[in-house]
Order: structure tokens, then C-alpha cells, then sequence
């Protein structure tokens, strides 16, 4: 069958994120920050390189925070729509009620994976319906494919005790045909397999870096990691005498890098933020618009939201920090080999702590690696935290 031009495309977004814990309490995935945006514009911006410029996005959970920052995709070159998804039924649920906009060939892609331009058009340039596929996705968290000679025979959701190469990203090329089968299934891997069943052939479409995923809390830093490894440095800021900028470091307008700092990229600080004089941050470190470091502090592959306070002689390393926190002078967040755990989920992973939004940390505290800290608590000075601290909990 011949190939058509693809100028649409749906992207899901109406889920929580729920193997995100606490970072999803306040906000859905697709709006966590990952090289100091969410991830969410990182589909926008694919898409938008590669001409596709109408795109619906399916939201529902917390969808206005969603809505106020993307808009009408006017700064992105594309023209953005919005369907509510009321109830989170399923991808195949999700994707049914933008039946009545679809054109006859468009993408469905997920809003919380980073897919870059290239694998966008790699999957635009297969037949007409087509999955793209990767060797990242471990099996035990991700549906994988059954691929032979360039086709998918099966869609298999998260396989036990079964060995497949190719894991499934969920982002699709497809024809309005799909319609007829998310009649019958709410999930749209259960309605591929069905038109599959039918005889209707779907290409596999192979990217090895093309696709990222956060699953855990834990993996937020390693996505922003593989982000920031593409940064390209432009210093639109200003630094004081005596600061010392070293790789692909980018410094946003408004910002002010004070005496005596040393910066080692890949690092981005974002709009309006004050790096106070003698702050050291090492290399993979995301601060978000308005961030304040007070004086000799150290950040050591850390994401920094925005609006985040971090008090003078603090060392953070692998760690998250959510919005509008604010953190005292001699913090401490360590890292080591740690045994990690959300819902139940767990696993033995190399971290620092998670901090959700709008916590507040008093003077002289540390946390041991692993500690989740969840939205709104409060921890009193000169504490030792041992043990993960719940949403607005009170320490004493």
C-alpha cells in the first residue's frame, strides 16, 4: 500500500502516572520536569520538527496544568486541541473519544515518553499502520512486541517468563480503522492485536534512542540524564567575575551566577534563577525558572524545579526536588546503592532522595538515600530522616 503524508497526530495524556508516587500527587507525568521542561513538550516539539502541526491531546487528570502551560500551541508552531477523557479506562478508551477528529491516518503517541524528531519520522515513513519499537523497555514494566522480518505478529502486555527483544513504546501509526475495534477493547494494544488477528499487517518500526521513559521515581534522573547529554550551551545569563563554566552548560535570561561559582555542564538553569557565590553543580543538573541557590552549595546530578529555595552550605546529590520547596542552609541528601519501593514495585537502584512540591526543610537536616519526601510536609531543623515522610506530614 502506498505511503501517505501524516499531519496529525494524538497524543495521550490523561493519566496520573500512578509508579511515580508522590511526584504525581500534584501533578500528572506528562507535566514533570526533565531538562528543565516537561515532558509533555518534548512529544510537542517532535512532532512540530517533523510538519505535523495538528495535534489533539486527550487529557483528564489534572488537566488544566496541562492546558495553561501548553495553550493553543501557538509557541511551538502547532495548533493544539483538548478532549477530556473523564474516566482513565485505558489507551484504546483514551484514544476512542477523538473519534470524531481523527483524520484517516494520523499518530498516537504517549505524552509521557520523550520520542525525538528522528524516531517520529522514522515511524511516518513505514506503512500504513506501523508500532515503534525499542530494545530499552525492560519487559517486566512494558508490554513488549513479537517482530519477525519487520512485522508485528503480537502485542504481549507485560510478559512473565517469556524473552523479547523489542519492547513497546505505545506510540502509533494508524488508520481510522482502529475505531471499530476499540469498540470491543478498552486497551489499545488488545485492539492492534485484534486487527492483527484480522489480517490487517502492522510494520515494526525499530529505534535504539530515540524513546525514553520514566517509570519509577528513581528513573527521573537518569531520563534527565540522557536529556541533558543533547544539550547544546548558550550563556543569555549573567555571571559575576571569578565563575567558571566548563562543557555545555546553559544559563537562561535573568539569571545571575555569582562570584566564584563552577559550573560543569551538561547542566541548564533556567530563567530568573540567583546561584549564590561559591556554589559548585556538577555535571547533569536541571534547575527550573526561578531558582534560588544560596552560597556555597553543592548539586551533583540533581533536577531542581522551579520556584525551589535551597539554603547556603547544602550537598544534594541524585536527587529530585519538586516545586515551590524550600530547603534550610546545611542540608544534606546524600546517595548509595539503595532498596527502593512504590506501591508494590521495588527494586535495588543507586540514589538520593525525592522530595515532591511545596515541602519545607528546616536548618540542618539530612536525609538517608532513599527517603521520598511527600507534597506538603514539613520537617523542623536539626532532624535525621531514616524513613520516607508522608504527604503534609509534620516532623518535630
Amino acid at each position: 500500500m502506498n505511503k501517505r503524508s501524516v499531519d496529525q497526530a494524538i497524543i495521550l495524556a490523561a493519566g496520573k502516572g500512578e509508579r511515580l508516587g508522590v511526584l504525581t500527587t500534584m501533578r500528572p507525568k506528562v507535566m514533570l520536569p526533565i531538562g528543565n521542561k516537561p515532558i509533555v513538550e518534548y512529544v510537542v516539539e517532535a512532532l512540530a520538527a517533523n510538519g505535523i502541526l495538528d495535534i489533539i491531546l486527550v487529557v483528564g487528570y489534572q488537566r488544566l496544568l496541562i492546558q495553561d502551560y501548553l495553550g493553543s500551541g501557538e509557541r511551538f508552531g502547532v495548533n493544539l486541541r483538548y478532549v477530556v477523557q473523564d474516566r482513565q479506562l485505558g489507551t484504546g478508551h483514551a484514544l476512542s473519544v477523538v473519534e470524531n477528529f481523527a483524520e484517516q491516518r494520523f499518530l498516537v503517541l504517549p505524552g509521557d515518553n520523550i520520542i525525538d524528531a528522528n524516531a517520529v519520522r522514522d515511524l511516518t515513513s513505514t506503512r500504513e499502520n506501523a508500532i515503534l519499537v525499542t530494545d530499552q523497555a525492560r519487559g517486566e514494566q512494558y508490554g513488549v512486541v513479537d517482530v519477525q522480518h519487520g512485522k508485528a505478529l503480537a502485542l504481549v502486555e507485560k510478559p512473565q517468563g517469556q524473552s523479547f527483544t523489542w519492547g513497546n513504546t505505545g506510540a502509533y501509526l494508524l488508520t481510522d480503522q482502529i475505531f471499530g475495534y476499540l469498540k470491543q477493547e478498552l486497551q489499545l494494544p488488545s485492539a492492534i492485536n485484534h486487527m492483527m488477528n484480522d489480517g490487517v499487517e502492522v510494520a515494526a518500526c525499530e529505534t535504539k534512542t530515540g524513546w525514553l521513559d520514566a517509570v519509577y521515581p528513581w528513573d527521573l534522573l537518569k531520563v534527565n540524564g540522557l536529556a541533558l547529554a543533547q544539550l547544546k550551551g548558550n550563556h543569555r545569563g549573567e555571571c559575576e567575575p571569578g565563575v567558571t563554566l566548563i562543557g555545555e552548560v546553559r544559563i537562561d535570561p535573568g539569571s545571575m551566577i555569582r562570584a566564584n561559582s563552577y559550573i560543569v555542564g551538561p547542566t541548564v538553569i533556567g530563567e530568573g534563577c540567583e546561584i549564590g557565590p561559591g556554589t559548585v553543580i556538577f555535571p547533569y543538573t536541571s534547575l527550573g525558572k526561578n531558582v534560588v541557590i544560596e552560597s556555597f552549595t553543592q548539586l551533583r546530578n540533581c533536577i531542581i524545579s522551579e520556584s525551589v529555595h535551597i539554603g547556603s552550605h547544602s550537598h544534594l546529590t541524585d536527587t529530585f526536588v519538586g516545586e515551590a520547596s524550600s530547603i534550610g542552609p546545611y542540608f544534606t541528601a546524600t546517595s548509595t546503592d539503595t532498596a527502593m519501593s512504590v506501591g508494590n514495585d521495588s527494586t535495588v537502584v543507586h540514589t538520593g532522595s525525592v522530595i515532591s512540591e511545596n515541602v519545607e526543610i528546616g536548618a540542618r537536616v539530612s536525609l538517608s538515600p532513599g527517603t521520598i519526601v511527600g507534597p506538603n510536609a514539613r520537617i523542623k531543623d536539626n532532624k535525621s530522616i531514616q524513613q520516607d515522610i508522608p504527604e503534609s506530614a509534620y516532623v518535630v
